[in-house]
């Protein structure tokens, strides 16, 4: 199972996302449910990295992804609420479909 772990602060805005572990939906390497969190993930962490605020990602291997905000402004927030729903959104119907496959939280950071 992917057990994904989104933070959000006071505002709504993503402060961190983590993810760990694996679908087992299909065979290493061609599993769509990895392949489709780890595209929702790297998406929205270099859509963050190129719009302002700044990213620090870290990986222990395969099946290990995360990064956190680490220092935005202001005019930020908007895009750093948008990221939090986008995850919600896509992650979320990946947890819906497969929810044997992955386990989403949303917490206060």
């Amino acid at each position: 199972m992917i057990t994904v772990v989104v933070g959000l602060d006071s505002s709504e805005n993503l402060v961190f996302a983590e993810a760990t572990g694996h679908a087992g939906t299909g065979k290493r390497g061609t599993d769509i449910v990895c392949a489709a969190v780890t595209v929702l993930l790297r998406t929205t962490m270099t859509a963050l990295a190129g719009s302002g605020p700044v990213i620090e990602a870290s990986t222990a291997g395969r099946g290990s992804l995360s990064f956190r905000v680490t220092a935005f402004s202001e005019k930020d927030e908007l895009f750093l609420r948008y990221a939090a729903r986008f995850l919600r959104e896509g992650l979320g119907s990946l947890e819906r479909e497969y929810p044997e496959a992955v386990a989403l939280t949303f917490v206060s950071a």
